[in-house]
């Protein structure tokens, strides 16, 4: 097992290139392998995943606050058509990434994942 330098997300607002999506989920957390001036390497379901480095928030540890996502109008839904549909406003598990979807009108300050039975903090005061 490689050596963890961090932990990297898609920035919120990152612009992602028209050519090839990243394989980034927005609010997921990965492993930062190796970091350079303008490229980060991640790990992605098991693959090595160079990302630029403008794309991407890094932090020392591994947080264990739920992250929220909003998606806008015009963003696709990422598990449209599945059981995992998360909709418009849902939080993302800070330890296996699943998401977790949030009611209409509810505001949890905290949650537990069904996946891995994490149980945390939502952070609503960051996004993802």
């Amino acid at each position: 097992m490689e050596q963890i330098l961090g932990w990297a997300r898609l920035w919120f607002a990152a612009k992602r290139d028209e050519e090839g999506e990243t394989p980034l989920r927005n609010g997921a957390w990965y492993p930062v392998l190796s970091s350079g001036v303008n490229r980060a390497v991640l790990e992605v379901s098991g693959q090595r995943v160079p990302v630029p480095q403008d794309l991407v928030e890094v932090r020392e540890k591994r947080p264990d606050r739920f992250t929220v996502v909003y998606r806008t109008y015009d963003d696709p839904n990422p598990a449209r058509g599945t059981r995992a549909d998360a909709g418009r406003r849902y939080g993302v598990c800070p330890k296996c990434a699943t998401r977790i979807p949030f009611r209409s009108g509810i505001i949890p300050s905290r949650a537990t994942c069904h996946k891995c039975k994490h149980e945390g903090i939502v952070a609503w005061w960051e996004t993802g």
